[in-house]
């Protein structure tokens, strides 16, 4: 996303920061949504844009038919409230209020780090995949892909275990963006604060079966109550990888 794509309103929006979400007691289940990117500012410090929930890489344009990304599970720290993260690949969300996606969830929840598969079609909530058991340094390849018309195949595999799972899902999306995100989710209605997490690649990215030429205008910083929280690094030489960081 260059200057050109941001959205009408950003600056009433995480330019103010957002209220971090009133998180459930300890112990309590919270089913997870992965919601569309909030609206972006300018960063202040280096020529990308601020989400309070998303970070990492994302292209607007058209025609974005298919999107494959590979990463490593990341580990996360203690927390003496409940902190949540996913790193995910997926088409719209950038700019538009549909979202096909799937990835892994890296939580702590109720005393202890929870990991688990998922995908989601906005507007419903995550499907968690409960055929598969994932740990923190699984290697993870994702994708989404157009079939024919609005079928779509939703794909994941633990390339560490040799687990699989793969869905048909009917989506209408414009295919109008196209995201490689470590998030924070939103649970209960707030997007939650993000967990602390080891850094982690993306890597072996696809967008309709090429690279998709990541450069810096396509950059999203983590930003919550002014504070950076998820930082990816610049694009590797390829413009198809790129590592996250954990930096508040």
């Amino acid at each position: 996303m260059g200057l050109k794509s941001l959205r009408a309103g950003a600056l009433a929006g995480v330019a103010a920061g957002l209220a971090l979400a009133v998180l459930p007691a300890v112990g309590a289940a919270a089913p997870a949504q992965h919601v569309n990117a909030t609206d972006h500012v300018v960063g202040h410090n280096k020529n990308a844009q601020q989400s309070g929930n998303w970070s990492g890489y994302a292209e607007t344009g058209s025609g974005y038919t298919s999107a494959e990304a590979t990463w490593t599970v990341p580990s996360v720290s203690a927390s003496s409230s409940d902190t949540y993260s996913s790193a995910w690949v997926g088409i719209d969300g950038d700019g538009n209020s549909n979202l096909i996606q799937t990835g892994t969830e890296a939580d702590y929840t109720g005393g202890s780090a929870h990991y688990n598969a998922w995908w989601e079609i906005l507007p419903a909530a995550e499907t968690p995949i409960d055929s598969m058991t994932i740990s923190p340094g699984d290697s993870m390849t994702a994708s989404v892909a157009q079939d024919s018309g609005s079928t779509w195949t939703i794909n994941i595999a633990d390339n560490t275990t040799g687990q699989n799972f793969s869905t048909q899902q009917q989506y209408g999306g414009s295919g109008g963006s196209v995201e490689y995100i470590q998030e924070a989710p939103e649970i209960n209605g707030n997007i939650a604060q993000i967990a602390d997490f080891s850094t982690f690649d993306f890597s072996n990215l696809k967008v309709n079966g090429n690279s998709p030429g990541l450069t810096s205008d396509d950059e999203i910083l983590l930003v919550q109550n002014g504070t950076t929280y998820s930082t990816p690094s610049a694009p590797n030489s390829s413009g198809d990888g790129f590592s996250v960081s954990y930096t508040g």
